[in-house]
């Protein structure tokens, strides 16, 4: 267990220099990623270093690995993807098909990813659903695992507003 103490503090300290928006935050997510190399988490390492590096620079336009390893969280990415790839169609079919994310650490932070990709796409039903989804956690980060941020939900839903009556 006193190994893993080192693997968290490493993330968590990499979320706080994502969340307070400083420099080194990419560096200190590619540091901590290494740490979980044999940790015998084998659930947590799979897809995180990418998914912590997406939301770190979550936005319009935003770069998605298509071949990155997603791990569980490949259908969210799936959208933003597809979008990048020039394929909007089927990046809006993705996306109306995504289910509900997980009721875990991870919730807001996967909605996110939905509400990007759903701005992108100026998709009205699937805004109303994410926006209906992050309200609750208004004022708060998007970041339960402690291990990576998407950052202010505020800024999602402000943006998703803005959408909903323009």
């Amino acid at each position: 267990l006193l190994p893993l103490v080192g693997v968290f503090t490493r993330w968590y300290a990499a979320l706080r220099l994502a969340a307070e928006g400083r420099a080194g935050a990419e560096d200190a997510y590619r540091a901590a990623a290494v740490r979980l190399d044999g940790a015998g988490m084998p659930g947590v390492e799979q897809g995180l270093l990418p998914m912590a590096l997406l939301c770190l620079r979550l936005g319009p336009d935003v770069e998605v690995d298509p071949d990155a390893d997603w791990g569980p969280y490949r259908p969210w990415v799936e959208p933003l993807a597809l979008l990048r790839s020039g394929r909007r169609a089927d990046a809006r079919t993705a996306l109306r098909e995504l289910g509900e994310p997980p009721a875990d650490l991870t919730y807001e932070a996967l909605c996110c990813l939905e509400a990007e990709a759903a701005l992108e796409l100026g998709d009205r039903v699937v805004l109303e659903r994410v926006h209906t989804r992050l309200r609750p956690a208004a004022g708060e980060l998007a970041a339960g695992t402690g291990l990576f941020t998407a950052g202010p939900v505020d800024r999602r839903l402000d943006a998703i507003s803005a959408a909903l009556r323009g």
